[in-house]
């Protein structure tokens, strides 16, 4: 089996101002992703390569849709952690229900169950 490293996935960092710039990273080890579409699972393997990266049109759209949307992340965010909020008190509450079933099935299978002889009944001699 062997062990793959993934590259690093770019993410600008956010000003003052709370807009959205890019910034090369000082060490790219394993390479970078970049998620602006301009070159689909292209990994970027020097710093040089990546700067180079960052100055292309569609690149720099990108980052410029990502600071005219970041009301909306900030909007999608909060669903987002209510989503999760809900789905862990799902997931807690079933957890719970399937302790509970664990135990009634242990209960029940420690129980020994006693035969019923059946006594067979002849239906036609039944008085209606």
């Amino acid at each position: 089996m062997d062990i793959t490293v993934e590259p690093d996935i770019y993410c600008p960092i956010i000003d003052n101002n709370g807009n959205y710039q890019d910034n090369c990273p000082a060490f790219i080890k394993y390479g970078i992703k970049c998620p602006c579409g301009a070159r689909d699972n292209w990994i970027y393997d020097s710093k040089q390569k990546f700067k180079q990266h960052i100055v292309c049109g569609k690149h720099r759209k990108w980052i410029q849709q990502l600071n005219n949307s970041k009301m909306n992340f900030y909007q999608e965010n909060i669903k987002l952690q209510e989503t999760v909020k809900m789905q862990q008190e799902i997931i807690g509450r079933n957890d719970m229900k399937i302790t509970n079933l664990i135990a009634i099935n242990r209960y029940l299978e420690s129980k020994t169950i006693v035969p019923i002889h059946n006594q067979s009944v002849d239906l036609l001699e039944i008085d209606i």
